[in-house]
């Protein structure tokens, strides 16, 4: 557990060589961008308060489950940002958490949540209330060293990504092991500390390669299909980027967390639009952290650095 203690630092430690954030006066002129239309959350452990908010998941009400990672728990909120419920505390047991970074609920409105700290995948009905567990620490099949990243397809088939094993595990519901893809690696089809991932409304599945700084594509099988990205601070490039959603359109939105920005690209991967996070008091490595996009095409983004929801209109046909 040792090597888990700078996780935070660890994970998107190379943002700190930025020193800055991408100038809004060079943006291209683009009839594409993202528009504010709620955000809630405020520091704290009360009802509605973040210590640490990551991953981010919908059901099919259209209720936000965040990812409170600090805070050893999961917060559900309507659409409007309001708090309805939450579940978790801190500790090793059935239903407590050490450091939960991602959450997926499936059609049967099954919500899994993946732990960095206790290297676990646990599974609850909409109301918290606990239904099974898998996986230990390691490096073998079904066990995990910092899982990060959570999906779950349309067939229920789940999908887990670890920062330090480098790779993407596959489940069935259930908690099967199926297949795995990945290796620690430079090369087409291989990752370097990897963040979450996404289900593609194509079924395919995109990983945010973070120290890459790089989202790359694979079929469900695992077969590598494309990539994007590179090192840098222009649009296109990313610094650590850390979740990707996948529009009806094909269309990519990347949290790039580095750059404290949201990234809109075609599904070539060229850049349409982007959005800067506000500003934040305390100097963090990381800003956006997950994303989540409904039915309706609003984009639900995790701000780490502000303890705070933002939900964005995806705004098309007006200029900036």
């Amino acid at each position: 557990m040792r090597h888990k203690r700078n996780w935070l630092a660890g994970i998107l430690l190379s943002g700190v060589l930025l020193g800055c954030q991408p100038s809004k006066k060079s943006t291209p002129v683009t009839p594409l961008s993202y528009r504010v239309v709620l955000q809630w959350g405020s520091p704290g452990s009360g009802p509605g308060q973040f210590n640490g908010a990551q991953g981010l998941a919908l059901d099919s009400e259209g209720s936000v489950y965040v990812a409170d990672s600090q805070n050893c728990r999961i917060e559900v909120f309507g659409p409007a940002g309001q708090f309805l419920r939450s579940w978790g505390r801190c500790g090793n047991g059935p239903g407590e958490f050490q450091r939960p970074m991602d959450v997926a609920v499936n059609r049967n409105g099954q919500v899994y949540v993946v732990d960095f700290m206790l290297d676990r995948v646990q599974v609850f009905d909409r109301q918290g209330k606990f239904l099974r567990a898998w996986g230990r620490s390691g490096k073998r099949p079904g066990e995990f060293s910092a899982p990060l990243g959570l999906a779950v397809d349309a067939s229920g088939n789940v999908y887990v990504c670890e920062f330090y094993n480098h790779r993407v595990q596959k489940f069935s519901a259930q908690g099967k092991f199926l297949l795995t893809w990945g290796g620690d690696g430079h090369a087409e089809g291989q990752l370097h500390y990897p963040d979450k991932l996404t289900v593609g409304p194509d079924g395919n599945i995109y990983v945010a390669d973070a120290h890459n700084h790089r989202v790359e594509k694979f079929d469900p099988k695992g077969k590598f299909l494309a990539a994007w990205g590179t090192s840098g601070t222009w649009y296109g490039q990313f610094q650590d980027p850390t979740d990707v959603v996948v529009d009806s359109s094909g269309n990519m939105h990347v949290a790039d967390s580095g750059n404290y920005r949201v990234q809109w690209l075609d599904p070539t991967g060229k850049y349409l639009a982007q959005w800067i996070v506000p500003e934040h008091e305390v100097p963090r490595f990381e800003s956006p952290q997950a994303l989540v996009m409904d039915s309706q095409g609003f984009l639900y983004v995790s701000d780490i650095a502000n303890d705070r929801i933002y939900k964005l209109e995806v705004v098309r046909g007006a200029s900036k």
